[in-house]
Parts: C-alpha cells; sequence; structure tokens
C-alpha cells in the first residue's frame, strides 16, 4: 500500500481508527491524508470555525501518536457532504485504503444503514478498513470468509498484502443437502455419516485447489470448514480464535447487501465482532 486515506468524525471511536491509520502507514511507509468533512449547509461563519476547530483537534491527536516516527500526514478539511467528499478524496488520491471508525457502542445497526459508512462501502471501490477495537498492536490473525469465488480471491489477496505477517484463518460454511429429508433416526445418521465424510472431501478439495490459485503467498494460512449457516459459523471462528481483523469480499455491481457472503457481510457490518475489511472484486 501506498496511499491510505482515513475519515475521521472527530469522535473517540474515530480516534482508534486514526491509530490504526497511523500504524498501518507506517508498517507500509505508506502516505497518510486524514480528512474531515464539514456540512455544506451551515452557515459561513459557523463553518470557518468549526474547520479551525476540526484543524486542531486532528493535529493535536496526531501529535500525540506519531512521536518519532517520522511519518508525515496530511490533513483535508472540506466543505460538503460526508460521503461524498470522503469518497471524492480517496478517488483523486488514488487511496489503496480508505480507513473508517465508528462512534458509538450501540450505534452499528444505525451508523451503518443509510449513513456516512454505509454510502461509502457500497458506492466505493477503494478496500475499507472499519475499525472498532482499540490499537495494541498489528493484526496477529486474520480471519477471511471463503467461498471459492474471484470476491473471496481478492479479499485474500488484498488482506495478504495489507498485513502480509500476520496468520491467516480461511473459513468456508456449508450445509449438507437434503440433510432434512432423511426418515428415521438409524437411517438418518448413517446416511448423514456417509454424505458429510464425501462433501466434506470434496470441500477439502475445493479448498486445497483454491490456496494453489492464490497469487499471493501468506506465511501462515490455515483453513477451517464447518457445517452450519455462514454467520453462525463465521461467530464460532471469531469467538475461537478472537482475531482482530475479519475480512470479507464484496462486489461492485450490487454492493455489499449480495457479497461473497450474501446479506451476512451486510450484517456483519453493522455489527462487527471486530475491526473489519471490506475488499470488492471490481
Amino acid at each position: 500500500m501506498k496511499k491510505i486515506v482515513m475519515a475521521t468524525d472527530l469522535s473517540a471511536r474515530s480516534d482508534r481508527a486514526l491509530d490504526r491509520a497511523v500504524m498501518l502507514a507506517c508498517d507500509h511507509g505508506a502516505e497518510l491524508t486524514v480528512v474531515h468533512v464539514i456540512d455544506e449547509g451551515l452557515p459561513a461563519s459557523f463553518a470557518d470555525a468549526q474547520k479551525d476547530t476540526a484543524m486542531g483537534i486532528i493535529r493535536e491527536h496526531i501529535h500525540k501518536i506519531l512521536l518519532d516516527s517520522g511519518l508525515n500526514i496530511a490533513i483535508e478539511i472540506v466543505f460538503g457532504r460526508a460521503y461524498v467528499d470522503i469518497l471524492e478524496v480517496s478517488e483523486r488520491l488514488e487511496a489503496d485504503l480508505l480507513v473508517l471508525g465508528v462512534h458509538r457502542e450501540d450505534a452499528f445497526k444505525d451508523m451503518f444503514r443509510g449513513t456516512t459508512a454505509e454510502r461509502v462501502i457500497r458506492a466505493g471501490n477503494t478496500p475499507i478498513l472499519l475499525v472498532k477495537d482499540r490499537v495494541n498492536a498489528a493484526y496477529e490473525k486474520i480471519v477471511v470468509g471463503v467461498d471459492f469465488s474471484v470476491y473471496s480471491r481478492r479479499a485474500i489477496e488484498f488482506a495478504v498484502q495489507f498485513s502480509p505477517d500476520s496468520a491467516f484463518h480461511l473459513v468456508h460454511a456449508y450445509d449438507i443437502p437434503f440433510k432434512g429429508f432423511l426418515y428415521g433416526p438409524d437411517t438418518r445418521r448413517e446416511v448423514t455419516k456417509q454424505h458429510q465424510i464425501e462433501f466434506e472431501a470434496m470441500i477439502d478439495q475445493e479448498m486445497a485447489t483454491f490456496v494453489a490459485s492464490l497469487d499471493s503467498k501468506a506465511p501462515v494460512l490455515h483453513h477451517a470448514m464447518q457445517e452450519g449457516t455462514v454467520r453462525e459459523v463465521i461467530d464460532r471462528e471469531v469467538q475461537r480464535l478472537k482475531p482482530g481483523l475479519l475480512v470479507i469480499g464484496t462486489h461492485g455491481r450490487t454492493g455489499v447487501a449480495h457479497a461473497l457472503l450474501g446479506s451476512v457481510a451486510e450484517d456483519l457490518l453493522r455489527t462487527p465482532p471486530c475491526d473489519v475489511l471490506a475488499v470488492k472484486a471490481w
């Protein structure tokens, strides 16, 4: 990554996102631009005062976290509509990553649906990191939802470039077809067991083929397959592994609502269990 844009609303939650953006910029030697959008409908005198205040707050926080890193951070305060101008800055600078934060512990659903974060994720093509947790260190464990599609491949390859020293855990959820149509407990157990063995062997081969097709080579790569719904399986793996980051792939035509994980991706972004990285295939 060469260029990172971080959008802040000056809240404490945005400070977490700024801390993560600074860490990533330092790790990658990337240029970092912090953008804050002021509502274009405000009276001029009030807007100018808010611009000065915002610049002061951002500079103060940056000064506290930079220390001796030597990182040069640009600040852009713009007047307009939040998601439109965040995307404009990101596209104009040709950012490789856009970092956003959430600002209230109980506001994930409202924050995502119909507001700045949702619109940025739906309308933009730049990979987006949604930061929930406080920054203590680089991401050690990363969970990636996998369905063997081009969206999965793009998400993993970007994630490897994004955090090459992390341990990656690829997770695939599946259901046994027609499992509920088997009659009799003994028959159901016997047929289901054999079916599951054969089905898991097929999925295992598919996973091996998928991993082998990746252009990027993750330093540490694990993969797991579990029966159940996508959300159930991801929740179990997140609870078990306690990763710092969850990666999901999306596509550009209909956005998150029809991502590789279906509506689950949208749900995960509304109620993120940890930091979430959303990557579009195109």
